[in-house]
C-alpha cells in the first residue's frame, strides 16, 4: 500500500512570494492593535460604522511609497489582520490571518507574544470565516478550505467582485458622493449606509492628497531625470485632478479605477478596454501620449497587479461583446495585448473574449503574443458562453453580454454580481468514498454522513452503479448550497463591503449593501474537482465490471483497498480502458452525462436556499493536485496521491488520439449549463510557429462546435523536461497551471509533474 503521508495546504494557492511587507513589524503592530480596538469599540449592529472606522485605521497607511519605475502609485500591502475580500489580499471581511501572526511571533522572538496571543484570541472570536465554521462544518463530510481530506470544502469568502468602474470615472468622486447625497433624500432609512459611502469616498479623496504630498516630495527632494520628471509631473497633474474631480486622461482614469480597486479589496479588474478605451483615444488624438506611451503605462499597471500575487485572480478582460465605444476600446485591447507580450509576468490573468464579426487584426495579435510563451490571452468565446449565461443565470442578452470570467474561470456578471465559489466537490474522491461502502480509501475514515450508501456487493448494473453515485453527490451537493447561503448571512452580518457596495448595481438604488438585497443578481459557484478522472474510473468499471465481467465489485474493492499491490495486471487493464480527450463516444458520453447531472443538481439548490443562481465550475487553480494528494486509488488506474485531472481537461498523458480528438471530446461537454469550464491544450513552439494556420484552423472548428474557452501553452517538452529536473536556468518559463500562470519552476513538484506530463501536440 501507498503511505499515506500528506503535507498541509495553503489557504490560498501561492506560488511566488510576496514582498515584505513596507510597514516594519512594530508599524504593523500598531495598526493591528488600533484595527483591533476600533472593531471592538463598536457594537454588532454598527457594521457600516465600524467598518469605516477600521478601513481609517489603514488607509493610506498600508500604501508603500512608489517604486522608481511606476507610472502610477498604489502599491497596497495587506496586514496580517485586517478588511478584505479574498484570502490572496487579506480575507474576507475583518479578519486575522493566524498563520501570519505566528510568523511574526516567531519574528519578535517571544517579545511580544502576550500582545500578540490576545489578538489572536479576539479574532479566534470575530474572524469572518471563524464565525462561519463554527456553524457550518458537518463532521467528517465538509472541512474548510483546504482541508482536502474531506470529499468537500466550504468556506466564506467574497471572490470575484467586479466594480463598474464606469460609474466612478463618469462621476468622479465629487460628483459620485452628490449621486449618494441625492438618494439619501429619497431613502432615509438607509441614511447610515448612505453616509458611510460618502465617507468612503471621502477616505479615498484622502488616500489621493496623501499620494499628491508624496509625489510633490520627490519632485522637490530628489534627483530625477527629464525624463522621470515628466513622468511624475503627469502624475501628479492627474492625481491632483481626480482628487475630487472626474478624469480627464487615461493615466487620470487608470488612476482612480486602480486606487479605488486597492481600497476596495477587489483583485480582478474588469474589463478595462470598455472603461479606459475613450480616455486613451482622446489622449492619442490630442497628442497628450504616444501608443508607446500608453503600452508603458499600461506595463506599469500590470506590474502592479503582478506584486500583489494574487495568482489565481488578477484577471483584465477585453474584447466582447457589449462595450460602449466598442471602437475605441479595441484600440486599447490591441496595444494592451502588445504590452502583455513584451512583459512577460504571469499577472494580469490578460483575457480576451472574442465573436464572430470581431477585429479580425485583434486575434491575430493574440496568437502571437500567446506564440512567445507568455500564456496570454486566455481566450473566451461570446458566441458560446453569452448564451450559455442567459440560459445559467437567466437574464436578458444585453445583460449576459456583461459576463465576466474571474479568478479561474468562474463567470460573474461585472458590475452587477456575485459569483464567489465557496463551496468545492471533489468527484473522484466522493467516487472512491461510494465504492468502499461509505468509507474512504485514503484514510479509511467514514464519509457519507447521514447518507445510507448500498452495498456495492449488491450492485447489479452499471446504471444502479450510476443512480448511487449520483445519489451521493446530490446529498454533498445539498450540504453544500445551505453553507454557501450561510456565508453570505455571515459576511453580511459583519460587514457591508462599503466601497464594493457603491460600485455594484443596485446598491446605491436600493439603499442596501451588496450582500443584504443590494446586488441585482445573487448567484455562487461550486467549484468541481477530479471530473474526467471519475468518468474514466466509470468508463473502466462499466467494461471491466459489467460488459466483460473481469472483475466483481466486491473485487475492485479488494484491488483500490490495497492501492494495486500485487494486481498490476488488472492496473493495466484500467489504465487500457478507453479515456475521456480521445473522441471516443462510451466514455465521453459518461463524462458528459456527469456533467449535465451535477450542473443540474447544483442548479435546482439555488432557489432553495435564497440564491438567484448556483452553478458549477469546472475550473482549476492547482486543487486537482492538492487534492489528489489525499485521494485513494481509483479505477480509472490513477494510484492513491496522484493528481486528478486539470479542470474539464483529460488526465495528463490521457489524451493520445492528437489535439483534434481532445479537442473534439471536450466540446461535447455542454457550457450552457455551467458557470465556467476551463481547457488546457499544450503546443511544441514549432508546431505554433510553423503550422499556424493550421492551428487556428483547428482553434476555429473548436470554437464553432461549441467550445466555450481555450488555454495555450507554448513550451518545447524538452525544455520542460530540462526545466524540472535544472530548475536554476528556466527561471523565467512561464506555464499554464489550470486557472492560473505561473513561473514554471515556482511550483510544488508534483504540480510541475502534472503539467510535464500534459500531452504536448508536436
Amino acid at each position: 500500500m501507498i503511505e499515506r503521508v500528506l503535507r498541509k495546504n495553503e489557504q490560498n494557492v501561492a506560488v511566488a512570494p510576496k514582498e515584505p511587507l513596507y510597514l516594519s513589524d512594530l508599524e504593523q503592530l500598531e495598526l493591528m492593535v488600533r484595527y483591533t480596538q476600533t472593531h471592538a469599540s463598536y457594537r454588532e449592529d454598527q457594521k457600516f460604522e465600524r467598518e469605516m472606522a477600521c478601513l481609517r485605521v489603514l488607509f493610506p497607511r498600508v500604501f508603500r511609497p512608489m517604486y522608481e519605475d511606476d507610472l502610477i502609485v498604489g502599491r497596497y500591502d495587506s496586514l496580517p489582520i485586517g478588511f478584505g475580500s479574498v484570502t490572496s489580499v487579506g480575507a474576507p471581511g475583518h479578519y486575522c490571518r493566524f498563520d501570519q501572526v505566528e510568523k511574526m511571533k516567531k519574528r519578535f522572538k517571544g517579545e511580544k507574544d502576550d500582545v500578540l496571543n490576545e489578538l489572536m484570541d479576539y479574532w479566534k472570536i470575530h474572524d469572518t470565516r471563524e464565525v462561519f465554521y463554527r456553524d457550518n462544518l458537518v463532521e467528517n463530510v465538509s472541512g474548510r478550505f483546504v482541508d482536502v481530506l474531506y470529499p468537500m470544502i466550504v468556506t466564506a469568502r467574497f471572490s470575484g467582485m467586479y466594480l463598474d468602474y464606469n460609474l466612478l470615472l463618469d462621476h468622479g468622486i465629487d460628483g459620485l458622493k452628490e449621486v449618494i447625497s441625492l438618494k439619501k433624500r429619497d431613502l432615509p432609512a438607509s441614511s447610515t449606509l448612505y453616509d458611510a459611502m460618502i465617507d468612503a469616498l471621502k477616505l479615498l479623496s484622502e488616500t489621493i492628497h496623501h499620494h499628491i504630498q508624496e509625489v510633490e516630495v520627490k519632485l522637490i527632494n530628489q534627483q530625477l531625470s527629464p525624463k522621470r520628471r515628466r513622468q511624475m509631473e503627469r502624475l501628479l497633474i492627474a492625481l491632483k485632478q481626480i482628487e475630487h474631480g472626474k478624469p480627464n486622461s487615461m493615466i487620470s482614469a487608470m488612476q482612480l479605477a486602480w486606487l479605488y480597486s486597492s481600497m476596495a479589496g477587489v483583485v480582478n479588474f474588469g474589463r478595462m478596454d470598455d472603461y479606459l478605451g475613450d480616455y486613451l483615444v482622446a489622449d492619442l488624438k490630442s497628442g497628450k501620449c504616444s501608443e508607446q506611451d500608453a503600452i508603458d503605462l499600461i506595463e506599469s499597471q500590470w506590474r502592479l497587479i503582478e506584486v500583489k500575487r494574487t495568482n489565481v485572480n488578477g484577471r483584465v478582460i477585453v474584447g466582447g461583446k457589449g462595450r460602449r465605444n466598442e471602437e475605441n476600446a479595441d484600440v486599447f485591447c490591441k496595444l494592451a495585448i502588445e504590452a502583455t507580450k513584451r512583459a512577460q509576468l504571469v499577472e494580469p490573468q490578460f483575457t480576451l473574449r472574442f465573436y464572430e464579426g470581431m477585429d479580425p487584426e485583434i486575434m491575430d495579435k493574440a496568437l502571437g503574443s500567446i506564440a512567445t510563451g507568455v500564456t496570454y490571452p486566455i481566450l473566451y468565446n461570446d458566441d458560446v458562453n453569452v448564451p450559455s449565461v442567459m440560459n445559467t443565470m437567466h437574464v436578458d442578452e444585453k445583460t449576459a453580454e456583461n459576463y465576466v470570467p474571474f479568478g479561474c474561470g468562474e463567470f460573474v456578471l461585472s458590475g452587477m454580481g456575485v459569483g464567489t465559489p465557496n463551496v468545492c466537490v471533489n468527484l473522484l474522491k466522493s467516487l472512491t468514498i461510494l465504492l468502499n461502502d461509505g468509507v474512504d480509501t485514503w484514510d479509511f475514515k467514514p464519509r457519507n454522513g447521514s447518507h445510507s450508501t448500498k452495498p456495492m456487493k449488491d450492485i447489479e448494473s452499471f446504471d444502479e452503479l450510476f443512480d448511487e453515485y449520483k445519489k451521493l453527490l446530490s446529498y454533498y451537493i445539498q450540504i453544500g448550497s445551505v453553507a454557501h447561503a450561510n456565508s453570505y448571512r455571515t459576511m453580511n452580518q459583519a460587514v457591508g463591503f462599503i466601497y464594493t457596495s457603491i460600485l455594484t448595481h443596485d446598491c446605491i438604488g436600493r439603499g442596501k449593501s451588496v450582500l443584504d438585497g443590494g446586488v441585482r443578481h445573487l448567484g455562487g459557484t461550486n467549484e468541481m474537482y477530479g471530473n474526467m478522472n471519475a468518468a474514466d474510473s466509470l468508463m473502466a468499471i462499466k467494461q471491466l465490471v459489467f460488459d466483460e465481467k473481469k472483475l466483481t465489485m466486491t473485487e475492485l474493492q479488494e484491488v483500490l483497498r490495497n492501492d494495486f499491490d500485487g494486481y498490476d495486471e488488472i492496473k493495466e487493464w484500467m489504465l487500457e480502458a478507453p479515456k475521456f480527450g480521445n473522441d471516443l463516444e462510451e466514455v465521453d458520453k459518461i463524462a458528459a452525462e456527469l456533467h449535465e447531472f451535477t450542473c443540474n443538481e447544483v442548479a435546482a439548490q439555488a432557489e432553495k436556499v435564497g440564491l438567484d443562481s448556483w452553478l458549477v465550475v469546472v475550473i482549476n487553480n492547482q486543487v486537482n493536485t492538492e487534492w489528489g494528494r489525499a485521494t485513494g486509488s481509483s479505477p480509472d488506474g490513477r494510484i492513491a496521491g496522484m493528481y486528478m485531472s486539470n479542470a474539464n481537461n483529460p488526465q495528463s498523458g490521457a489524451d493520445v488520439n492528437g489535439p483534434t480528438a481532445m479537442l473534439n471530446s471536450l466540446a461535447k461537454i455542454r457550457a450552457d449549463l455551467s458557470a465556467g469550464t476551463v481547457q488546457n491544450i499544450k503546443f511544441s513552439r514549432r508546431m505554433f510557429t510553423m503550422e499556424r494556420e493550421k492551428v487556428k484552423a483547428l482553434f476555429t472548428t473548436y470554437f464553432r462546435k461549441g467550445g466555450p474557452q481555450l488555454m495555450v501553452n507554448i513550451v518545447n517538452q524538452e525544455e520542460l523536461t530540462d526545466a524540472y529536473h535544472h530548475p536554476e536556468r528556466h527561471r523565467d518559463l512561464i506555464v499554464r497551471v489550470g486557472g492560473f500562470s505561473a513561473r514554471y519552476v515556482n511550483l510544488d513538484r508534483d504540480v510541475q509533474k502534472e503539467i510535464l506530463e500534459r500531452t504536448c501536440n508536436e
